[in-house]
């Protein structure tokens, strides 16, 4: 990583690469335990053929090219003229000879050297990029951080199941969206007006009024509580996923701070979004007989703030009913093409439709 000194290289955090003309980041290496966990799903062997789309400076093909080898070979995609070039170098100056940069859309991957025992992507996607599922060989294995809804996404290690296929791993994890090409996956940020510096991610799917959403914060707010109580160690995952689904909007990020606003996290809050409303998660601490604990609660902003808290409120409710973080964790199915009818759930409300793919979310297949 040219320029970042070994501290920050291996700290525990990205190291950013590349920002746009508004300084948001486009590039970065991931943390270290983000990019071990990445390659130990993959699963690559020494021999193996690997695909891998993102391709920052080369560090990650890098430690692919040692993983293949003897006998392995990686190709690592970028659109970017600057980091195409740079992780040439760079793999040329640390003597990396099985690993190769090519300038191309990771989306579309790389036909002319198909089939690949592996492909992962270290971008983010909204959507599953079905020209690379060709490119797979039998038996091989897509590692791909896929948003579901909003901005809950999930790394996914998806295998072939017949005609559809199965995960063998999944884990929480937000990667730097695609850019241009067949599988962006294009985002708004919207600022919130007055004091802080609150923004809101917004997606293209979500039915929301954006000029709406910049003053809502400053609106009367509705602080509702439910009962559901999180203790030390309580995952915050499940409830996001499962709010991801059932919510007409799914959930949005909503970090930063503001006079008035109290997240559930230092970093911000999860929001649910309805038009020019919006209603997001906080928390206030208590002790019973079992020990310290955070009850969840929702504040509601805007017009139609106060119901859209009552929903969440609701949905909170019908989760922790179901058996919430003490149930077992859900199972992922996915399809495309033609197989996408024939992938079903007994509740509607858990299957997510994409351009692309269809995705099954298996709840009531949990173990």
């Amino acid at each position: 990583m040219p320029g970042v000194d070994l501290e920050s290289s291996y700290k525990e955090d990205a190291v950013p690469i590349k920002h746009d003309e508004h300084g948001e980041m486009i590039s970065c290496i991931s943390a270290p335990s983000i990019v071990a966990t990445q390659l130990e799903r993959l699963g690559t062997q020494p021999g193996h053929k690997v695909l891998e789309a993102g391709a920052a400076t080369g560090y990650n093909a890098a430690l692919l090219g040692k993983i293949v080898s003897p006998g392995g070979q990686v190709w690592t995609l970028d659109v970017g003229q600057d980091l195409f070039a740079g992780a040439s170098r760079h793999l040329a100056e640390a003597g990396v000879d099985n690993a190769t940069a090519v300038m191309a859309d990771g989306a579309a991957g790389l036909p002319e050297h198909a089939p690949y025992d592996r492909i992962i992507f270290t971008v983010g996607a909204g959507d599953v990029p079905v020209k690379i599922l060709d490119q797979l060989a039998p038996g091989g294995r897509l590692v791909l951080p896929m948003r579901i809804r909003g901005s809950i996404s999930r790394s996914f290690a998806f295998e072939r199941d017949g005609d559809t296929w199965k995960t063998v791993s999944c884990e929480m994890a937000t990667f730097i969206p695609l850019r241009k090409g067949v599988c962006d996956d294009v985002y708004t940020l919207v600022p919130m007006a007055g004091e802080g510096n609150v923004r809101l991610e917004t997606f293209s799917e979500q039915d929301v009024d954006r000029d709406a959403l910049r003053c809502v914060l400053d609106q009367q707010q509705t602080k509702l509580y439910n009962g559901v109580k999180f203790r030390q160690g309580s995952a915050w995952e499940w409830l996001y996923l499962y709010l991801a689904c059932v919510l007409p909007n799914g959930l949005s990020r909503l970090p930063g701070q503001h006079p008035g606003f109290t997240p559930h996290f230092g970093w911000g809050s999860m929001a649910a979004l309805d038009a020019g409303s919006l209603a997001y998660l906080t928390i206030r601490e208590g002790e019973d007989d079992k020990g310290r604990y955070w009850e969840v609660g929702v504040i509601g902003h805007g017009e139609g703030g106060a119901d859209l808290a009552e929903r969440v409120v609701s949905e909170i409710r019908a989760w922790d009913a179901t058996g919430g973080n003490d149930a077992p964790e859900p199972g992922f199915r996915m399809a495309v093409a033609d197989s996408r009818d024939r992938l079903t759930a007994d509740d509607a409300r858990f299957v997510v439709d994409k351009p692309y793919s269809r995705l099954v979310v298996d709840w009531a297949r949990r173990g």
